[in-house]
């Protein structure tokens, strides 16, 4: 191609040319931008970002300290799990929260089992109950509300009626327990 006919393209898509010319120098631009201005402010952000996380974590610290406010926390988790001794008052609870909720205890059965690394006492309990469908997820709930340690470990709604909202409900929870003298 010679020098003329590139004048005449040129000429002949000179705006398509220019508007191309502009588009790569907006480009051109906000990639610089982004590499001289965004990134080292992100990567500022980022690092404040990250030292204010390790200020609330409480730092690193050396591995005593680590160690030491492990054992701190254990001891007061522990401190909160209900003596043995409580049992039936914690399952008292449980069946004021169902009552409150409208539901109807039909049936209790419970096993304790020693957890003996963890230096726990486990009851399984299980229970039969019926209600209303809101009644029984306003019961499952108002459960983790309870004190002490109770977990659900599983649940199982049945209906006799598919236009009734009366059903029933067999769950199994846990209750952990400190043993007793402990």
């Amino acid at each position: 191609m010679t020098r003329n006919q590139l004048l005449e393209i040129v000429k002949a898509k000179g705006a398509a040319i220019a508007v191309i010319a502009g588009l790569v120098l907006v480009n051109l631009g906000i990639a610089a931008y982004t590499r001289l201005v965004q990134e080292p402010e992100l990567v500022k952000l980022q690092n404040e970002w990250s030292e204010k996380r390790r200020l609330v974590t409480g730092g690193e610290g050396s591995p005593a300290d680590v160690y030491r406010q492990g054992t701190a926390d254990l001891a007061a988790f522990y401190g909160r799990i209900p003596p043995k001794r409580d049992f039936t008052r914690q399952m008292m609870e449980v069946f004021e929260v169902a009552a409150n909720n409208g539901l109807r205890v039909k049936g209790i059965t419970y096993k304790s089992e020693a957890l003996g690394e963890a230096n726990l006492v486990v009851y399984g309990v299980t229970m039969n109950l019926d209600g209303r469908y809101a009644g029984v997820k306003s019961f499952i709930s108002d459960l983790q509300c309870l004190g002490g340690l109770l977990t659900i470990d599983s649940v199982a709604l049945s209906s006799g009626s598919m236009t009734e909202e009366s059903v029933s409900l067999k769950m199994q929870l846990s209750a952990y327990l400190r043993p007793e003298g402990k």
